[in-house]
């Protein structure tokens, strides 16, 4: 769930992957994805109907309108090159994401508890050894192959999501970001072991759903904190990771083309008026 979850918000906020068409359909693909981890009961599946709908329309009404407002914002810090975006924007930008993507946590963990109190022993199995099969497919992708494919699929995506934002990279920012990945080296072992514990961390909640008074709020909880359960070595690790992504973002910004500007704005500004149609009105009575 916790990976359906990054990969909606990367969704709505990152990419272009035709968001209104995604967006429109989350009603049923939120449950299609879920049956992928647990096996809901009629009780289970008509529960999660029901909170999604309120969630997705709380989501419509109050946090798209914000996504759009923050892209438009970003938009406006690239229109003029004499005047580059700062190692600092980038950083709060990020912030900015972080906060969302809590508050989206924050609003969705108890329902999702309430529903997850009434697992069963069997589904809770069930849930368990289909996120380790994630966490061994993604050994495999990311971890067991030589470290100088790992660097060079790393760099491939990189630039991928880069020319998504801003077209084709010139040879000097392609350059920046084979730098960025021999910086960050291989450290996809310690982010699957950080996973590995958060997930840990959530077994032992799970475990104890039925007879723990405070299990909504400490699952609620580690959805909106994960990085509770870091060690203080990965922290410092992921700490001087994010830095080389502002260093490589920041430097990316001051090489960018006239042609890159404008891809980079209009992109901004499509996906601000993808949230704007996709924005539920509020009701007058909500309104007052």
């Amino acid at each position: 769930m916790r990976t359906f979850l990054i990969s909606l918000l990367t969704l709505l906020l990152v990419t272009a992957c035709g968001p209104r068409w995604y967006y429109n359909h989350l009603d049923w693909m939120i449950p299609w994805y879920v049956d992928d981890y647990l096996s809901l009961d009629s009780e289970q599946r008509s529960a999660l109907e029901i909170r999604l709908a309120r969630q997705l329309n709380w989501h419509c009404r109050t946090q798209l309108p914000e996504y759009a407002a923050f892209l438009r914002s970003a938009g406006q810090e690239f229109q003029a090159p004499g005047h580059p975006v700062t190692r600092e924007q980038f950083a709060y930008h990020l912030a900015t994401l972080k906060h969302f993507w809590k508050d989206l946590m924050a609003r969705i963990g108890p329902d999702m508890a309430d529903i997850l109190i009434t697992a069963s022993d069997e589904q809770v199995d069930e849930l368990f050894r289909n996120i380790e099969k994630d966490n061994l497919e993604d050994q495999r992708i990311y971890i067991d192959l030589p470290e100088r494919e790992i660097l060079q699929n790393r760099t491939d995506r990189m630039v991928a999501r880069l020319e998504k934002w801003i077209g084709p990279l010139a040879d000097t920012q392609q350059a920046a970001v084979q730098q960025w990945s021999r910086n960050v080296g291989a450290t996809s072992s310690q982010w699957l072991a950080n996973r590995r514990r958060v997930q840990q961390t959530f077994w032992q909640l799970m475990a104890a759903r039925t007879v723990d008074p405070a299990f909504k709020e400490k699952f609620t909880a580690l959805l909106v904190s994960p990085e509770v359960v870091r060690t203080k070595a990965y922290q410092a690790r992921l700490d001087r990771n994010i830095g080389f992504m502002l260093d490589l973002l920041s430097d990316i910004e001051k090489t960018l083309t006239d042609p890159q500007r404008s891809h980079l704005r209009a992109y901004l500004e499509s996906l601000a008026e993808d949230f704007d149609v996709l924005a539920c009105e509020i009701p007058r009575k909500d309104a007052q």
